[in-house]
Parts: C-alpha cells; sequence; structure tokens
C-alpha cells in the first residue's frame, strides 16, 4: 500500500484529478453550509432574474433569480449521488454475472453474456433515453435507466478477466486442495482482477456523470425544481448568449468532473496494472 501510494503521489495527472474530486465531494456534502443562499435554489425572486455575476451573486442568477453558485452546490449533490448510486448497482449486478459466466461453461454463462451483448449492442446513450423517457422523468427512473445500460460493461470486464485468471497456477491449486467453485471465485479470482474494476470503476464515474447531465439537459432526469447541471444547461439555452454566465457554470462544472475522474482512473490504472507501471 505505500508503495501503491508513493506511486499514486508522483503522477502529477493523477493528483490533478484528485484536487478536482476532493473539492467537489467536500462541496455536495457541505452544500447546506458553503452555499450563499441554501434556502431560495427552488424559489422564485423575479427582482433577481438573470443578474450578471456581482458580488452578492458570484457566478451571476438564473430564469428564477436563484443563485447560480448555490444551484451549482446543491446540483453536485445530485450529480455525485446520482453517478454513486448507479456505478453501485452496476457493480452489484456486472461483477457477479461476469464471474459466473467467466467461470463456469455452460448454457447459463453463455446466457448470461448473450444478453450482456444485446444491452451493448445499442449504443449507451441512445438506450439509456429510451428507457428514462418510457419510465418518465424522475431521480429513481434515471438511475435505473443508467444501471440497466451500464451492467454489461462491468459484466464484460469482469467476464473476460475471470476467463484469463480461471487456468492460473495459484486457481488450479486452489481446485485442487478441494476449494469449491465459489470460494475460488470470492477468495482466490475476484481479488486477483479487482485492479481493472477499481479503474473502469473510476472512468465510469466521469462517463455516467456525462450521461446523467445528457438525460436531465433532454428533461428526463430529475424534476425541473431539482438543481441539476444538465437541466441547468437546457435552460439556458433561451437567454444565450446575453446571460452567458447562466451556461457557464454548469458547463466548466461538468467538465471538470469528468476530467477529474478520467485522470484518477487513467493514474489508478498506471498503478495498478503491472504492465504499465513506469519506474520507481
Amino acid at each position: 500500500m505505500r508503495e501503491l501510494l508513493g506511486r499514486f503521489s508522483r503522477d502529477r495527472a493523477a493528483l490533478l484529478g484528485l484536487c478536482i474530486i476532493g473539492p467537489l465531494v467536500l462541496a455536495a456534502i457541505f452544500a447546506q453550509i458553503l452555499a450563499p443562499y441554501p434556502n431560495d435554489v427552488i424559489d422564485f425572486h423575479l427582482e433577481r432574474r438573470l443578474l450578471p455575476p456581482s458580488a452578492d451573486a458570484l457566478l451571476g442568477t438564473d430564469r428564477m433569480g436563484s443563485d447560480i453558485l448555490s444551484r451549482l452546490l446543491f446540483g453536485a449533490r445530485t450529480t455525485l449521488m446520482l453517478a454513486g448510486v448507479t456505478v453501485g448497482l452496476a457493480l452489484l449486478i456486472g461483477v457477479p454475472v461476469g464471474l459466473v459466466a467467466g467461470y463456469y461453461d455452460n448454457r447459463m454463462s453463455e446466457a448470461l453474456m448473450r444478453i450482456a451483448e444485446i444491452f451493448l449492442a445499442v449504443p449507451q446513450i441512445v438506450l439509456a433515453i429510451a428507457i428514462a423517457q418510457t419510465l418518465g422523468p424522475s431521480i429513481k427512473n434515471a438511475i435505473l435507466a443508467l444501471t440497466l445500460t451500464y451492467w454489461p460493461f462491468w459484466a464484460r470486464l469482469v467476464y473476460a478477466e475471470t476467463r484469463s485468471m480461471r487456468n492460473e497456477v495459484f486457481v488450479e491449486s486452489a481446485v485442487a486442495l478441494g476449494a469449491s467453485p465459489w470460494r475460488v471465485i470470492v477468495l482466490h479470482i475476484l481479488p486477483a482482477i479487482a485492479s481493472p474494476i477499481i479503474v473502469r470503476t473510476s472512468i465510469g464515474m466521469g462517463a455516467t456523470i456525462l450521461t446523467a447531465a445528457t438525460l436531465g439537459f433532454l428533461g428526463l432526469g430529475p424534476p425541473p425544481t431539482a438543481p441539476e447541471w444538465g437541466r441547468m444547461i437546457a435552460e439556458s439555452r433561451e437567454h444565450l448568449p446575453e446571460a452567458w454566465w447562466y451556461a457557464l457554470a454548469p458547463g466548466v462544472a461538468i467538465f471538470l468532473t469528468v476530467l477529474g475522474f478520467n485522470l484518477v482512473g487513467d493514474g489508478l490504472r498506471d498503478i495498478l496494472d503491472p504492465r504499465l507501471r513506469r519506474g520507481p
């Protein structure tokens, strides 16, 4: 662990990503404290409508007169919660499916991977939009739509890694000593393939945030009153280019968040994959 932390600390890109994600997570957690107007993010203040950035509103105000910085902080909470729950559920579905399908050679494993390939055959964003449109706009439905489109990516990754690991000497030794298939899968194969899962999870967070923002932009995410970055950009279209600050703040937030998770994911890949490790 000390060696891995040392490698991570020398990876400037990964540290940059961590410096982006860390403050963002803290801002989302303490949004109620950090937001200049925490109680006005869903109220109308027509007298303050579309004001440019100033000392009273550092990032300006939106079409409802709400402080954009406050909505941005609460939107970070919504976005990170949505992405975190989605990735967690996708892991809970995709990892067991990939482990079972990769370890066994039977009809069940073939059926599981064929189902995953059916989902993968359709562009992920198109499938997510179709599911969200069918279910209706809400946070729960957005999470469900994203989960149903993301679990096959983890299933396919874990399937390939498990296939490559099941003929390794340590796995054959465990089988020869009488270990049950589930013991081999959980205690031997899963720890051995944890590195690519961790890397895929970090990069997947960035992709999920971008897709969630797309759903919000199309009106298929959280309800209109909930602060959400994609919906904020959609609302700003009617007021461009005059109210340029309206779209700029959430757009930059999405860009930096996705960039941060991708940089951390690339850094973890370089650290955890021995084939890509740089010098000590």
